[in-house]
């Protein structure tokens, strides 16, 4: 199957003027089911009148990386004894420290000593292989781990470490790389900045919905819950409006998802084969143990909120019924589950994987049934968008498409824009946006690329669920430059249509089945 990124209308093309030779055109909006652009150096900000103007150019949107050393080693020592120096480092470093420090007393130290010491570090480098070997994603350092399984993509680079929008109100909550929250509000220029000495390595945000205050933080030890009244004039909320949830060996969080009624918060690790079910008036945690797959990487809690779909740093995700908390597992994936978002009424996911360019799809019964998993028991593929060249207007040629980072759907679902891994240029300088229908048949059909100001890469996609003209989604860019494009069209559900009209089959052939 040949990609369907090659049926896309081309892309905003590089302006020809000799006074401006980097200049290119950036797409604004979508009006009668085109995109349209204008040339960058006159486009104003994208920003839609009542939602918030936001650019990180001038804030603290990178740091430099420090590596922070013991106190202790800014100090020689002096004359310290030979034998005191394997203690010492038994007391910073446990026993494998100590057998290092050992085996340097060449001179010092018995033969039998030196060589049990050589053999314990054998021993336990072939251990740590065998266990490379038979789960590679779980010895993962903390970077690697921030760089494989966070929402936004070439995590180290982009300007923000996590965006979330508010559900109900125009409200938005970025994380910086100093590990600072700041808070976005319509038509306020109030902007409440949020620090705890636990908010270290932000990786998620998100709204607690049905309410107007609590956001959720996922954090390297921990999670954070902050209490933000918004009459409050408070610009640096104290640490009293948080409280903090831990978990033992739930580290690094990466991943948080509220049920929609806003009862109770989930959280993972990839280090943790448990999600954690948090109670957060109380602050206890429950961990549903899926017991296979090395971790959990990705949530994502269906909008009717009869499931949750968990991917692991395997080739294998879960989807849980939430009545009973019982759970299906898929196995036969080329590789791990990089993105997945639910349809609006909760009926499909839509799923991609690691060295596979294409999106699966998975249709679920209705909710009315006591089972509401087991009755599909087949994915589909929906769409092949391998990478390829494209060719502007202009004649210019780029690339586009390949490993999918990241897949949302607007809340009318008629669209869905797929954000792609960076290519091996390290940029990733479109969006591609999917017109969709869900019934009576699910297809996606080409609508068009988001193109960003010159020189700029793409590594944050949102819908935002308050727009009313059809969908709104906005693109943290590499600039720091946060865009907004609206899609203006009149969604189908105000349109009349037969609701008994029976389900076509769907254009696609069967992959794999769940056990």
């Amino acid at each position: 199957m040949a990609s369907i990124l090659l049926q896309f209308p081309p892309p905003p093309r590089r302006q020809p003027s000799s006074a401006l030779p980097r200049s290119t055109n950036c797409t604004v909006f979508e009006q009668e089911g085109q995109l349209k652009d204008i040339p960058d150096s006159t486009a104003i900000s994208s920003v839609v009148a009542e939602y918030p103007k936001i650019s990180l150019q001038n804030e603290a949107a990178s740091r430099v990386n420090v590596r922070y050393e013991n106190a202790q080693l800014a100090f020689l020592s002096n004359g310290q004894s030979s034998w005191k120096k394997p203690l010492h480092a038994w007391y910073n470093g446990g026993f494998l420290n100590m057998f290092d420090q050992l085996s340097e007393l060449q001179d010092e130290a018995p033969q039998w000593m030196l060589s049990a010491c050589k053999m314990s570090m054998s021993i336990v480098q072939i251990l740590k292989s065998f266990k490379n070997f038979i789960l590679p994603k779980t010895v993962m350092s903390n970077e690697e781990i921030l760089s494989n399984f966070t929402h936004v993509s070439d995590w180290h680079k982009s300007p923000i470490q996590a965006l979330a929008w508010h559900p109900h109100v125009i409200k938005v909550a970025i994380a910086l790389h100093d590990d600072s929250v700041h808070i976005y509000y319509s038509g306020s220029d109030m902007r409440p900045l949020l620090k705890h000495k636990l908010q270290k390595q932000v990786t998620d945000l998100a709204w607690q919905p049905l309410s107007s205050s609590i956001l959720a933080v996922a954090c390297q030890a921990c999670v954070l819950i902050w209490h933000i009244e918004p009459t409050s004039l408070a610009v640096r909320p104290s640490s009293s409006t948080v409280q903090v949830l831990q978990y033992n060996n739930h580290s690094p969080v990466t991943s948080l998802a509220w049920s929609p009624d806003g009862d109770h918060l989930i959280s993972a690790s990839p280090r943790q084969t448990s999600i954690v079910v948090w109670d957060v008036p109380k602050e206890t945690g429950i961990a549903l143990s899926g017991n296979r797959g090395g971790g959990i990487t990705l949530l994502s809690y269906a909008p009717d909120s009869s499931k949750l779909f968990t991917a692991t740093p395997s080739p294998h995700f879960r989807v849980w019924d939430t009545k009973g908390w019982l759970s299906e597992n898929w196995y036969n994936l080329s590789g791990h589950c990089t993105a997945a978002c639910w349809s609006p009424d909760g009926k499909v996911l839509v799923f991609a994987m690691e060295k596979n360019s294409a999106l699966y799809a998975v249709r679920f019964p209705d909710c009315k049934d006591e089972n509401s998993l087991s009755a599909v028991n087949t994915s589909m593929l929906l769409a092949d968008v391998s990478q390829v060249s494209i060719s502007t207007a202009n004649g210019e040629e780029i690339r586009v498409g390949g490993q999918v980072k990241s897949v949302v759907w607007d809340k009318t679902g008629e669209r869905l824009a797929v954000l792609f891994q960076p290519n091996e240029l390290e940029n990733n300088q479109v969006v591609a946006v999917f017109k969709s229908t869900i019934y009576p048949v699910l297809e996606l059909f080409p609508g068009g690329f988001i193109k960003g100001e010159s020189g700029e890469s793409a590594h944050h996609i949102a819908f935002l669920p308050c727009f009313n003209k059809g969908a709104l989604l906005s693109i943290v860019w590499s600039s720091g430059n946060v865009s907004y494009v609206p899609m203006y069209f009149v969604p189908a559900c105000k349109i009349p249509y037969n609701p008994k009209a029976n389900f076509g089959p769907w254009l696609s052939t069967s992959f794999m089945s769940p056990k």
